[in-house]
């Protein structure tokens, strides 16, 4: 009785393997083929960019192609060099003319920049390629008046992009102001906001007062909340004003509304350093650059400042061609003559009156051919052998359990009798 429980249980558990065992197979059989890096994408990649100071922006160009029938899901790369950090948008569609996206572009904070095939380039493995655009900020102190050459890996090959350097001639070097000016850049990597700073020389009267303004053009609006006055006599590495301030001893009187700024302060003494930090938030994300002007008045001297930033954004243009439908040739078929059947012919003993012929009777000696059976075609080595596998594993295991619970039967009627 034991071994009769012992071999249900052995061959119940077999036929439960072997169910499993079919679906793992089934599903696997469905599986797509896996992505690929590929190695042989071709990358050129060109600037006309020129470098004066740290953090000024390069814009890049590139032109790229894949091996034909690369997949949808297969990848190549490029990481920038050293010199440079991704300024824009992390994300970017490379399109056809037909607005089919054939690519797709992402790059992470490394400056590695991951580009993905899309499903277009099953439907159109053939020729495929296209552009791309994107913008970078140069992140290093440049050597003066030198060309730059910058390496990029792409992939597990490397590409020399040179860069013109050109020597800076205004406040190049950080430290104290020499001059009255303003810079503005984008304080997020969405490019929804613009932070600017007014800068000026140490004060050099006595007594001094200051008012400046600010006037954003359209599309822009000042964050009242994020005005932001310095007073101070240390200046750090980096230009501005560093601790202990004297924001208290001197304050700022403040008017501000999204479309002007005015901030004043009275009786600076000589030697003192101003600065003031603006927000300004984007209204209308659709222009190319934005513009922020204003002025600066010292001890009754009015200047004119401004400063202009561009946005920034990767883009990129793909291609592919269809493979050729084949052009079907017109099939010349030669009939095989049919024997001409045998015939027996009666020959009438003539009658007076008209003449009468027996018809002639054909009868087909040929029985109909059987339809020549179509060729097997062979199943793509990369898309199912897995799924086949597990079926095999699970006839196997299913053929053991059958075996089993018969063998289990057998034992059971040996013991009842």
């Amino acid at each position: 009785m034991k071994n009769q429980i012992h071999l249900k249980t052995v061959s119940l558990v077999a036929a439960l393997l072997a169910a499993v065992m079919a679906v793992l197979g089934l599903g696997m059989s469905a599986l797509p083929a896996n992505a690929a890096e590929l190695a042989d994408a071709e990358i050129t990649l060109s600037t006309e960019s020129v470098v004066s100071s740290q953090w000024d922006q390069v814009d890049l160009t590139c032109a790229w192609s894949v091996p034909d029938n690369s997949q949808p899901g297969d990848t190549f790369s490029i990481q920038l060099p050293s010199e440079l950090r991704w300024f824009g948008a992390a994300s970017f569609d490379l399109d056809n003319s037909a607005g089919d996206t054939v690519a797709t572009a992402v790059a992470n904070d490394t400056g590695l920049v991951v580009f993905t095939l899309t499903d277009f380039v099953g439907t159109h493995p053939l020729d495929v390629g296209g552009t791309c655009s994107f913008t970078t900020q140069y992140s290093v102190k440049p050597a003066n008046g030198e060309t730059q050459e910058l390496t990029f890996t792409v992939g597990s090959s490397v590409v020399r992009v040179p860069v013109v350097i050109e020597p800076c001639r205004s406040d190049c070097d950080p430290g104290v102001p020499t001059s009255v000016g303003k810079s503005m850049w984008w304080s997020d990597a969405g490019q929804t906001e613009l932070e600017s700073v007014f800068y000026m020389p140490p004060m050099v009267s006595e007594t001094n007062d200051v008012v400046v303004t600010d006037t954003p053009a359209p599309g822009m609006e000042i964050d009242c909340s994020r005005v932001t006055p310095r007073v101070g006599q240390r200046v750090g590495n980096a230009g501005n004003i560093v601790t202990p301030y004297d924001d208290d001893e001197y304050p700022a009187s403040i008017e501000c509304s999204p479309q002007e700024l005015t901030v004043t302060w009275t009786g600076l003494p000589e030697g003192e350093h101003v600065e003031l930090f603006v927000v300004t938030e984007v209204t209308d994300a659709s222009l190319a650059s934005y513009e922020n002007n204003g002025t600066v008045t010292i001890s009754g001297q009015e200047t004119p400042v401004g400063a202009q930033t561009r946005r920034s954004s990767g883009s990129g243009t793909g291609e592919g061609t269809a493979t050729p439908t084949p052009t079907p040739t017109p099939s010349t078929t030669t009939a095989t003559p049919k024997p001409t059947p045998s015939a027996t012919t009666t020959t009438a003993t003539p009658t007076p009156g008209p003449s009468t012929t027996s018809p002639v009777v054909v009868v087909p000696t040929e029985e109909p051919s059987e339809p020549a059976r179509a060729e097997s075609s062979e199943q793509l080595a990369n898309t199912g052998s897995q799924g086949a596998a597990f079926v095999f594993v699970a006839a196997a295991l299913l053929a053991v359990g059958s075996v089993l619970a018969f063998a289990g039967a057998k034992w059971s009627r040996r013991r009842s009798h």
